[in-house]
């Protein structure tokens, strides 16, 4: 498939078939697990001061680009990735990221983190075009890389309110599997 195909916008697909059996990541778990992630609160990205998430951030290759976030996210990212090189390898091979770890508030927010302030939310680009947010309109390439985050138990941005479909992040419910299971 040429990149102008996967780059292509369509309509954002309707709320119910998407993000089936998950929740997107509450602020409410990542405050109870961690704690802020940053003593700075800001809408710009600043230094991760908190020592238990600090200790956890790793900046490593995933296949097509590098990331920073925490070390468990990271790792599924790389087995979400991976599925995707073997089953869709042209759309891997353009894949980029606008970033996993930014530690700021929400858009507009004064008490509210994004999820990329503890670096368990990665932005996708496609043949490095960033998907517009709020057009209520998605790439190609982003819909056909959304069933394989779900299958690894991530959550959809393109739910939002405001539509952001660049946007991937660990599920609420994977987040609470891997904190029983002691991995975080």
């Amino acid at each position: 498939m040429p990149n102008s195909d996967y780059t292509r916008l369509v309509p954002k697909p309707s709320q119910d078939s998407v993000n089936r059996d998950r929740t997107n990541l509450r602020q409410a778990t990542m405050l109870t697990l961690f704690g802020e992630p940053s003593a700075l609160r800001t809408q710009d990205c600043v230094e991760v001061t908190n020592p238990k998430l600090r200790a956890n951030i790793v900046t490593q290759s995933v296949g097509p680009f590098h990331v920073t976030g925490h070390r468990q996210a990271v790792l599924s990212l790389t087995n979400v990735l991976a599925d995707v090189h073997k089953g869709e390898p042209d759309l891997y091979a353009i894949l980029g990221t606008e970033g996993m770890l930014c530690a700021r508030l929400t858009r507009g927010s004064t008490s509210h983190w994004s999820n990329h302030a503890w670096g368990f939310a990665v932005d996708i680009t496609v043949g490095g075009i960033l998907d517009r947010r709020g057009d209520n309109q998605v790439q190609v390439g982003l819909l056909r890389l959304y069933p394989f985050f779900h299958q690894h138990g991530w959550w959809w941005g393109v739910a939002f309110p405001t539509e952001d479909a660049m946007h991937f992040e660990v599920s609420d419910e994977l987040v609470h599997t891997w904190s029983h299971q002691g991995l975080l």
